[in-house]
Protein backbone atom coordinates (compact mmCIF):
# COMPACT_ATOMS: atom_id res chain seq x y z
CA UNK A 1 0.00 0.00 0.00
CA UNK A 2 1.25 3.49 -0.84
CA UNK A 3 1.86 5.66 2.21
CA UNK A 4 0.49 9.21 1.96
CA UNK A 5 -1.28 11.35 -0.62
CA UNK A 6 -1.58 15.11 -0.22
CA UNK A 7 -4.94 16.69 -1.07
CA UNK A 8 -5.15 20.43 -1.75
CA UNK A 9 -8.77 21.68 -1.72
CA UNK A 10 -9.44 24.63 -4.04
CA UNK A 11 -12.74 26.31 -4.83
CA UNK A 12 -11.99 29.60 -6.67
CA UNK A 13 -10.34 30.44 -9.97
CA UNK A 14 -7.21 31.88 -8.39
CA UNK A 15 -5.65 32.20 -4.97
CA UNK A 16 -5.07 35.43 -3.08
CA UNK A 17 -1.43 36.41 -2.29
CA UNK A 18 -1.31 34.84 1.18
CA UNK A 19 -2.82 31.58 -0.06
CA UNK A 20 -0.48 31.55 -3.05
CA UNK A 21 2.56 32.07 -0.86
CA UNK A 22 1.41 29.37 1.56
CA UNK A 23 0.87 26.79 -1.15
CA UNK A 24 4.07 27.61 -3.02
CA UNK A 25 6.09 27.43 0.19
CA UNK A 26 4.48 24.12 1.16
CA UNK A 27 5.13 22.54 -2.23
CA UNK A 28 8.75 23.66 -2.09
CA UNK A 29 9.10 22.05 1.34
CA UNK A 30 7.53 18.83 0.06
CA UNK A 31 9.85 18.76 -2.95
CA UNK A 32 7.70 16.38 -4.95
CA UNK A 33 8.39 13.48 -2.59
CA UNK A 34 4.72 12.57 -2.17
CA UNK A 35 1.82 12.22 -4.60
CA UNK A 36 -0.31 15.35 -4.64
CA UNK A 37 -3.82 15.97 -5.90
CA UNK A 38 -5.87 19.13 -6.15
CA UNK A 39 -9.55 18.59 -5.34
CA UNK A 40 -12.39 20.97 -6.03
CA UNK A 41 -15.73 21.55 -7.72
CA UNK A 42 -16.78 20.43 -11.17
CA UNK A 43 -16.52 23.25 -13.68
CA UNK A 44 -13.81 25.22 -11.88
CA UNK A 45 -11.57 27.26 -14.20
CA UNK A 46 -8.15 25.68 -13.66
CA UNK A 47 -6.15 27.77 -16.12
CA UNK A 48 -4.31 29.80 -13.44
CA UNK A 49 -3.40 26.65 -11.52
CA UNK A 50 -2.29 24.75 -14.60
CA UNK A 51 -0.06 27.64 -15.63
CA UNK A 52 1.61 27.79 -12.21
CA UNK A 53 1.70 24.04 -11.54
CA UNK A 54 2.25 22.29 -14.89
CA UNK A 55 1.05 18.71 -14.87
CA UNK A 56 -1.20 19.23 -11.86
CA UNK A 57 -3.66 16.44 -11.15
CA UNK A 58 -7.24 17.44 -10.33
CA UNK A 59 -10.14 15.44 -8.95
CA UNK A 60 -13.56 17.09 -9.29
CA UNK A 61 -16.49 16.66 -6.93
CA UNK A 62 -20.05 18.02 -7.18
CA UNK A 63 -19.99 21.82 -7.06
CA UNK A 64 -22.24 21.84 -3.98
CA UNK A 65 -19.40 20.34 -1.93
CA UNK A 66 -17.30 23.47 -2.45
CA UNK A 67 -20.03 26.11 -2.56
CA UNK A 68 -20.19 26.46 1.24
CA UNK A 69 -18.50 25.30 4.42
CA UNK A 70 -21.39 22.92 5.26
CA UNK A 71 -21.06 21.41 1.78
CA UNK A 72 -17.34 20.84 2.32
CA UNK A 73 -18.02 19.31 5.73
CA UNK A 74 -20.44 16.85 4.16
CA UNK A 75 -17.85 15.83 1.59
CA UNK A 76 -15.26 15.01 4.25
CA UNK A 77 -17.86 13.09 6.22
CA UNK A 78 -18.77 10.97 3.21
CA UNK A 79 -17.55 7.35 3.22
CA UNK A 80 -17.29 7.61 -0.55
CA UNK A 81 -14.65 10.31 -0.21
CA UNK A 82 -12.32 8.05 1.77
CA UNK A 83 -13.09 5.03 -0.39
CA UNK A 84 -11.46 6.86 -3.32
CA UNK A 85 -8.13 6.83 -1.47
CA UNK A 86 -8.04 3.29 -0.09
CA UNK A 87 -4.85 2.58 -2.03
CA UNK A 88 -3.09 4.94 0.40
CA UNK A 89 -2.60 4.47 4.12
CA UNK A 90 -2.87 8.19 4.86
CA UNK A 91 -4.13 11.36 3.29
CA UNK A 92 -2.97 14.84 4.25
CA UNK A 93 -5.46 17.67 3.92
CA UNK A 94 -3.47 20.79 3.02
CA UNK A 95 -5.83 23.73 2.69
CA UNK A 96 -4.54 26.85 0.99
CA UNK A 97 -4.56 28.78 4.27
CA UNK A 98 -2.17 26.20 5.75
CA UNK A 99 1.60 26.22 5.42
CA UNK A 100 4.27 23.57 5.87
CA UNK A 101 7.56 24.43 7.53
CA UNK A 102 9.17 21.02 7.09
CA UNK A 103 8.38 17.65 5.58
CA UNK A 104 7.85 15.25 8.47
CA UNK A 105 5.17 13.17 6.80
CA UNK A 106 7.10 9.93 7.02
CA UNK A 107 7.62 10.48 10.75
CA UNK A 108 3.94 11.12 11.41
CA UNK A 109 2.86 8.25 9.19
CA UNK A 110 4.98 5.98 11.40
CA UNK A 111 3.08 7.05 14.53
CA UNK A 112 0.02 5.14 15.82
CA UNK A 113 -2.42 8.01 15.31
CA UNK A 114 -5.44 7.72 13.05
CA UNK A 115 -6.07 11.46 12.88
CA UNK A 116 -3.77 14.39 13.72
CA UNK A 117 -4.62 18.10 13.51
CA UNK A 118 -3.70 21.25 15.37
CA UNK A 119 -4.95 21.43 18.98
CA UNK A 120 -7.82 23.52 20.32
CA UNK A 121 -6.30 25.02 23.51
CA UNK A 122 -9.58 25.49 25.36
CA UNK A 123 -11.21 22.40 23.91
CA UNK A 124 -14.61 22.03 22.29
CA UNK A 125 -17.38 20.41 24.31
CA UNK A 126 -20.59 18.91 22.93
CA UNK A 127 -23.31 16.55 24.10
CA UNK A 128 -23.36 13.39 22.01
CA UNK A 129 -26.92 12.09 21.91
CA UNK A 130 -27.25 9.72 18.97
CA UNK A 131 -26.86 6.06 18.14
CA UNK A 132 -25.32 4.12 21.03
CA UNK A 133 -25.28 7.38 23.00
CA UNK A 134 -28.96 8.12 22.47
CA UNK A 135 -31.34 9.24 25.21
CA UNK A 136 -30.19 8.47 28.77
CA UNK A 137 -26.85 7.25 27.42
CA UNK A 138 -26.06 10.72 26.10
CA UNK A 139 -22.50 11.75 26.88
CA UNK A 140 -21.00 15.21 27.23
CA UNK A 141 -17.43 15.12 25.97
CA UNK A 142 -14.63 17.57 25.23
CA UNK A 143 -12.09 17.44 22.42
CA UNK A 144 -8.71 19.17 22.39
CA UNK A 145 -7.31 17.96 19.06
CA UNK A 146 -8.78 18.11 15.63
CA UNK A 147 -8.37 21.14 13.36
CA UNK A 148 -8.88 19.80 9.84
CA UNK A 149 -7.26 22.54 7.74
CA UNK A 150 -3.91 20.77 8.03
CA UNK A 151 -4.62 17.22 9.09
CA UNK A 152 -3.26 13.72 8.57
CA UNK A 153 -5.86 10.96 8.37
CA UNK A 154 -5.47 7.20 8.25
CA UNK A 155 -7.86 6.41 5.44
CA UNK A 156 -9.25 3.04 6.55
CA UNK A 157 -9.69 4.09 10.16
CA UNK A 158 -11.52 7.29 9.21
CA UNK A 159 -13.80 5.23 7.00
CA UNK A 160 -14.42 2.79 9.86
CA UNK A 161 -15.23 5.63 12.25
CA UNK A 162 -17.87 6.97 9.85
CA UNK A 163 -19.41 3.52 9.71
CA UNK A 164 -19.19 3.03 13.49
CA UNK A 165 -21.11 6.22 14.25
CA UNK A 166 -23.52 6.52 11.35
CA UNK A 167 -26.21 8.16 13.46
CA UNK A 168 -23.80 10.94 14.43
CA UNK A 169 -22.77 11.36 10.79
CA UNK A 170 -26.44 11.87 9.89
CA UNK A 171 -26.73 14.68 12.45
CA UNK A 172 -23.53 16.34 11.25
CA UNK A 173 -24.77 16.07 7.66
CA UNK A 174 -28.14 17.63 8.45
CA UNK A 175 -26.60 20.52 10.34
CA UNK A 176 -23.52 20.95 8.16
CA UNK A 177 -21.40 20.86 11.32
CA UNK A 178 -17.60 20.78 11.31
CA UNK A 179 -16.21 17.54 9.98
CA UNK A 180 -13.05 17.85 12.06
CA UNK A 181 -15.18 18.03 15.20
CA UNK A 182 -16.74 14.69 14.25
CA UNK A 183 -13.36 12.98 14.02
CA UNK A 184 -12.16 14.57 17.24
CA UNK A 185 -15.28 13.94 19.33
CA UNK A 186 -16.35 10.58 17.95
CA UNK A 187 -12.77 9.42 17.56
CA UNK A 188 -12.32 10.00 21.26
CA UNK A 189 -15.39 7.88 22.01
CA UNK A 190 -14.39 5.02 19.75
CA UNK A 191 -12.63 1.95 21.08
CA UNK A 192 -10.59 1.68 17.88
CA UNK A 193 -9.44 5.18 16.91
CA UNK A 194 -6.24 6.79 18.16
CA UNK A 195 -5.82 10.53 18.62
CA UNK A 196 -2.73 12.28 19.99
CA UNK A 197 -2.84 14.39 23.11
CA UNK A 198 -2.86 18.16 22.90
CA UNK A 199 0.90 18.71 23.17
CA UNK A 200 1.78 15.96 20.71
CA UNK A 201 -0.70 17.42 18.22
CA UNK A 202 0.98 20.82 18.54
CA UNK A 203 4.20 19.27 17.28
CA UNK A 204 2.36 18.33 14.12
CA UNK A 205 0.54 21.63 13.55
CA UNK A 206 -0.52 24.81 15.29
CA UNK A 207 -3.36 27.24 14.80
CA UNK A 208 -4.65 28.88 18.01
CA UNK A 209 -2.05 30.20 20.50
CA UNK A 210 0.98 29.08 18.48
CA UNK A 211 3.52 30.96 20.63
CA UNK A 212 2.17 29.15 23.71
CA UNK A 213 2.70 25.72 22.16
CA UNK A 214 6.06 26.78 20.75
CA UNK A 215 7.20 27.56 24.29
CA UNK A 216 5.70 24.34 25.68
CA UNK A 217 7.65 22.40 23.06
CA UNK A 218 10.92 24.07 24.00
CA UNK A 219 11.18 26.16 20.85
CA UNK A 220 10.47 23.26 18.50
CA UNK A 221 8.59 24.34 15.38
CA UNK A 222 5.71 22.15 14.17
CA UNK A 223 5.51 20.57 10.76
CA UNK A 224 3.15 23.37 9.77
CA UNK A 225 0.31 25.65 10.68
CA UNK A 226 -3.24 26.48 9.71
CA UNK A 227 -4.78 29.97 9.39
CA UNK A 228 -1.30 31.22 10.23
CA UNK A 229 -1.92 34.83 9.22
CA UNK A 230 -5.08 35.01 11.30
CA UNK A 231 -3.60 34.01 14.66
CA UNK A 232 -0.33 35.64 15.70
CA UNK A 233 1.03 36.38 12.21
CA UNK A 234 4.09 38.00 13.79
CA UNK A 235 4.96 34.63 15.35
CA UNK A 236 4.85 32.93 11.96
CA UNK A 237 6.94 35.66 10.36
CA UNK A 238 9.78 34.66 12.68
CA UNK A 239 9.54 31.10 11.37
CA UNK A 240 9.34 32.33 7.76
CA UNK A 241 12.24 34.83 7.55
CA UNK A 242 12.42 34.73 3.74
CA UNK A 243 8.82 35.86 3.28
CA UNK A 244 8.68 38.35 0.37
CA UNK A 245 7.85 41.92 1.28
CA UNK A 246 4.82 41.83 -1.01
CA UNK A 247 3.41 39.01 1.10
CA UNK A 248 4.29 40.77 4.35
CA UNK A 249 2.24 43.75 3.20
CA UNK A 250 -0.81 41.49 2.95
CA UNK A 251 -0.62 40.40 6.58
CA UNK A 252 -3.15 41.82 9.05
CA UNK A 253 -1.86 44.60 11.25
CA UNK A 254 -2.44 42.72 14.47
CA UNK A 255 -3.26 39.25 15.72
CA UNK A 256 -6.80 38.06 16.30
Amino acid sequence: MRKTIILVPIYKDRLDPLEQYSLDHSLTVLGGRHPLLFIGPEGLDLSAYQARYPGMQYLAFPAENFASIPGYNRLLLSPGFYTRFLSYEYLLILQTDAILLQDELDYWAAQPFDYVGAPWPDGVEILVNAGVFDGPRGKRTRAHVGNGGLSLRRVRKCLSLLQEFGAAVDIFDRTGSSEDLFFSIMGGLSTDFILPNEVMASRFAMELKPSFYFAVNGGQAPMGGHAWWKYEPEFWRQLLPEMPEAVVQCLPERST
